[in-house]
């Protein structure tokens, strides 16, 4: 009697089990704790500012260098504007995190296979920008003192990254690589590629665009922020790529070793049975 009920006990978990794998809920629980990792070890390396000051003003230094330090003469262009500075909040907020986990329900519901690799690239990335974090903590441009930048989000959104609920996930100095953008491109790219519709070819497209003035223009990144995001996003991707073609060829040499079992050493034929 026993055995049966262990049995039976055993059939129902099965079943539960892949109920819930239908559902994505094996999903949800991987990228969910993944992303905790990812925040709190993020989050763990908050006290180097001294270290961060001088690296962003390295950086702006760097930016002098190579001509391309627009970041003020960018911001500039909404601050007369309280409407273009809302849309640019929003795009900044909203447009990371929500949306990143709209669209991955999406590929995860339409496009799997995309929707694996896009996956394991954001994965990744977020363990190389955890090492970039730890090493090289960058000040964003509103934190750094004198040079002129307005915070527009705790300005006009009240939005603080260190808002008492999430300041054990945030680091201030983690402004290098700017994931913000690197994953909208990343993401945006996927959607383009995979999806049939001419819509969401453009929303690929254009999200990566309007998220890149977003983080300039609210004063949370350098243009070499997301420059280094977009490298480590699609460093990810490579990653991604490797281990996708690693695991096919694994599968595809334990496939021709199975078909190799059943054949005659000499011929390929298969063996007779006695």
């Amino acid at each position: 009697m026993a055995v049966v009920e262990r049995a039976g006990v055993r059939r129902h978990a099965e079943v539960a089990w892949r109920a819930t794998e239908r559902v994505g809920l094996h999903e949800a629980v991987i990228v969910v704790v993944s992303f905790l990792i990812y925040f709190a070890v993020r989050g763990m390396v908050v006290d180097r500012a001294g270290q961060a000051m001088v690296n962003a003003f390295d950086l702006i230094a760097l930016e002098r260098k190579l001509g391309i330090y627009w970041e003020l003469e960018m911001q500039s262009w909404i601050l007369d504007s309280y409407v273009v500075i809302k849309a640019m909040n929003w795009i900044y907020f909203w447009g990371h995190m929500p949306l990143v986990i709209v669209f991955a329900v999406w590929l995860w519901a339409r496009h799997r296979a995309a929707y694996t690799l896009t996956r394991n690239a954001f994965l990744a990335s977020g363990a190389i920008a955890v090492v970039i974090y730890a090493t090289y903590p960058v000040a964003p441009p509103r934190l750094v003192p004198f040079a002129g930048y307005v915070d527009t989000m705790a300005l006009f959104d009240r939005v603080g990254y260190n808002a008492q609920e999430v300041s054990a996930f945030v680091n201030p100095f983690a402004a290098v690589p700017s994931l913000h953008f690197g994953w909208s491109l990343l993401l945006g790219a996927v959607i383009a590629k995979v999806s049939p519709s001419p819509l969401l070819k453009l929303a690929g497209v254009l999200w990566p665009i309007a998220m890149f003035f977003s983080v300039v223009m609210t004063g949370n990144h350098f243009i070499l922020d997301a420059v280094a995001g977009a490298v480590v996003s699609f460093a990810g991707l490579g990653i991604a790529v490797a281990l996708r073609e690693g695991l096919r060829f694994k599968d595809s040499g334990l496939s021709e070793r199975h078909r190799s079992a059943g054949a005659g050493p000499e011929t390929g034929t298969p063996v007779a049975e006695s």
